[in-house]
């Protein structure tokens, strides 16, 4: 991947895709639906810097080479889409399996998953194709996965895990409004083919 984007502004994009991904979770405090602290998992402390470095080579494998394969191989603006859902399939499981489920029934809590790790993972694609590299969103998925092992939510209602769903999707609208200078071009690719 060609690199295109200075530091500051992939820094940017770090900051808005985090905070738009986990902003879930304040505001379901502010409303009460939720109730969170830390977690009481005791194979925290080694499972954190596991999955730092995990999400970092997670993000080379899929947003670096995959994504790059898809690229070479795919209409444009196909390769993105593709590979978020593709990327999805791992982080949801993960999910369902080190994270505390929620009470609903599995298939709902793994959709959910699914969703939420695509929608996030569309954002990545994005973010990864404006940078040329994938340490920003190795850095963005690093934040987001820690804070999902590190924070314990209980929530009542099905209200938290649909705002959960929206914040991935304003995080990856927001990373496109932050990055749409560095996307126009690829832009320009999509709409010509």
């Amino acid at each position: 991947m060609k690199r295109t984007l200075s530091p500051l502004l992939a820094a940017g994009a770090v900051a808005v895709f985090v905070s738009l991904a986990l902003a879930h979770l304040p505001l379901a405090r502010v409303l009460h639906y939720a109730t969170f602290g830390w977690s009481g998992d005791l194979r925290l402390p080694w499972l954190l810097p596991v999955t730092v470095a995990g999400a970092f080579l997670y993000e080379r494998l899929v947003r670096g080479t995959l994504y790059a394969a898809a690229r070479a191989r795919l209409t444009p603006g196909l390769a993105a889409p593709v590979v978020a859902i593709a990327g999805a399939v791992l982080p949801s499981a993960a999910r369902l399996l080190l994270v505390e489920r929620p009470p609903a029934p599995f298939i709902l809590a793994s959709l959910q998953a699914f969703l939420v790790a695509s929608l996030l993972g569309l954002g990545l694609c994005w973010m990864a194709l404006a940078a040329g590299s994938t340490l920003p969103c190795g850095a963005a998925q690093a934040a987001i996965w820690s804070a999902k092992l590190a924070v314990a939510v209980n929530y009542r209602g099905g209200v938290v895990p649909v705002m959960e769903l929206v914040g991935a999707a304003a995080a990856s609208a927001g990373v496109a409004l932050v990055l749409s200078q560095a996307l126009a071009p690829h832009r320009d690719a999509v709409m010509a083919a």
